[in-house]
């Protein structure tokens, strides 16, 4: 990055003078939630970002506020609330991935600088997940204790894959499924995969430098940020130890809710004839009224939901109105059973957007040569999906992250502990409620086949560093205005050097200028000039990307 952006040094002694008078002038800010840092001003009725004086962050693949020692992961596995004051280093050495679908099995080792301790030191280093080379990082199409290929080998021919479009994948370490089926059917299949940032340090990571869709979650505890109905499979392949005895009930009712009728639930495990497990997962699924299929290999089980679900009152209480709205990352389970509408169909101005998007992301890819390499694409705020189904015809090997934007009911406060300096605060408290900033289009994306989830900008992203190839920002509009910065700083951090952020229509595009652009990095894309009347098109640099 630019010289004269400091890196910060918690670690080393006192900081400078010019860091800790920062750190002062944007303390009451901080309090009231994570600004970026303090020389935002107010001119008129608008606020002016300034990146000059925002520090590094001390990790390049760290999470900016998610650190292990200071107890996040007790309770967080998830995500850590809010946004350090910083930027996020680009590794040394970071340069292009592979072309698809060689990116799903080899990746250069710069760009996961930490693979080294997950191949060495991780509770998993003996099962052949990945193998460090001198240059790369080797992921095995058959590693791991089950390979991805051997177990839908498995299925039973019950098991429908050709009526399956969206698959959730639990627990899905390095995602072996989503980079094995995505392979097989780029178009037609997509998988979102989940892990936990926990002992098994950054698989997510691993997973979206592959061309995987992943965010970093554990359901055991928390809804998944998703509608109701969104997925035609839910697999759990060595899923069960994180989920906890006192886990099951509420881990089941999830599952219920996000898999749509007559989809299927898929678990193998060596331990389902052990721990009890199996007695408590056929209890539960015997409850929602599952079909345990038969047929099916050892320590692999397999149901399928109901086409109707119908309601065993005596069983469970159907979720009232209020606790069908659109869950947030930190909102826990709750013992009821949605019983709402299966999938919805995709809304009625969706054809009329579809064309519209087709000739807009066609226009912003003139400008973009590298783009048909492209894999990774979020869209900041999605509506009703059409920009990522534009970019799915448009580029043969990419799929979206469609992130529906909500403003969560709840703004919770952080402060900082004087004594040592760590942020500190009620996270037991933030089981909050989001309601959709305009209308919700999520259903309409998982309708279409694709993924996305529901998400605030004033929080955390659930994804590691660099792991976007083209970030798009349209009408985003955050709940509070300090938190412009967070939101800019999470994009950034997002977007993997040599990608693109796209910056158009009303809110936060509005406060990205040329200027701002500059201090983080970003240089015009090329031929820019033909389009700047639809939008602000940017290209990240760093590592070869110079």
């Amino acid at each position: 990055g630019p010289p004269s952006m400091p890196r910060r040094r918690c670690a080393e002694g006192t900081p400078a003078r010019s860091a800790l008078l920062t750190f002062k002038l944007m303390l009451p800010l901080l309090v009231l939630g994570g600004v970026a840092q303090a020389r935002a001003t107010v001119v008129g009725a608008g606020l002016v970002l300034d990146f000059t004086y925002t520090p590094y962050c001390d990790d390049v693949d760290e999470l900016p506020a998610f650190r292990a020692d200071e107890g996040y992961a007790a309770l967080f596995e998830v995500i850590a609330p809010y946004r350090s004051l910083c930027r996020v280093p680009v590794p040394e050495g970071y340069t292009k991935r592979p072309a698809w679908p060689s990116c799903l099995f080899t990746l250069p080792k710069a760009n996961i600088p930490k693979a080294q301790v997950w191949e060495s030191e991780s509770i998993k280093a003996d099962q052949s997940w990945l193998k460090v080379e001198p240059e790369s990082v080797v992921l095995p199409r058959d590693g791991g204790s089950m390979s991805a290929r051997k177990f839908l080998e498995m299925l039973p021919e019950e098991v429908d894959l050709s009526a399956v479009r969206t698959v959730l994948d639990e627990g899905a370490g390095v995602c072996g499924l989503g980079a094995e089926l995505m392979m097989r059917s780029p178009r037609s299949q997509v998988v979102l995969s989940y892990a936990p940032h926990d002992t098994h340090t950054n698989q997510v990571q691993l997973c979206l430098e592959r061309g995987v869709p992943a965010i970093i979650f554990s359901m055991a505890r928390y809804q998944f940020p998703v509608p109701p109905a969104s997925f035609d499979m839910v697999t759990c392949k060595w899923c069960w130890h994180w989920i906890g005895a006192s886990s099951v009930g509420s881990w089941f009712l999830e599952v219920d809710r996000v898999l749509r009728e007559g989809g299927y639930f898929v678990m193998y495990a060596s331990v389902w004839h052990s721990y009890n497990f199996r007695d408590q997962v056929e209890t539960w699924s015997a409850h929602l009224g599952w079909r345990r299929i038969k047929g099916t290999a050892k320590d692999m089980a397999i149901w399928k939901k109901p086409d109707v679900v119908a309601m065993n009152t005596g069983s469970f209480l159907p979720c009232p109105q209020w606790e069908q709205e659109q869950p947030s990352f930190r909102r826990f389970h709750v013992p009821c059973r949605h019983m709402g509408p299966s999938r919805a169909e995709p809304m009625s101005e969706h054809q009329d957007m579809v064309g519209l998007d087709r000739d807009y992301v066609q226009e912003l890819l003139t400008l973009m040569p590298e783009a048909q390499s492209f894999t990774n694409v979020l869209d900041a705020n999605s509506m009703l999906g059409t920009f990522g189904q534009a970019i799915r015809g448009a580029l043969p090997n990419a799929w979206t992250l469609n992130v529906q934007h909500v403003k969560s009911q709840e703004y919770h406060h952080i402060s900082p502990n004087a004594s040592d300096g760590k942020l500190k605060g009620n996270y037991a408290a933030m089981s909050n409620y989001a309601k959709s900033v305009g209308r919700d289009g999520l259903p309409s994306v998982f309708a279409e086949g694709q993924v996305g989830i529901y998400h605030d900008w004033c929080y955390m992203f659930p994804a590691y560093p660099r792991s976007f190839d083209i970030v798009h920002v349209r009408h985003v509009e955050v709940a509070h205005s300090n938190c412009f910065h967070t939101a800019v700083l999470e994009m950034d951090r997002l977007l993997r050097p040599g990608g693109y952020i796209v910056l158009t229509g009303r809110g936060l595009s509005k406060k990205v200028n040329p200027t701002v652009a500059a201090q983080l990095g970003w240089v015009p894309a090329q031929g820019t000039e033909h389009v700047v009347s639809v939008a602000q098109v940017y290209r990240k640099m760093g590592g070869t990307f110079e």
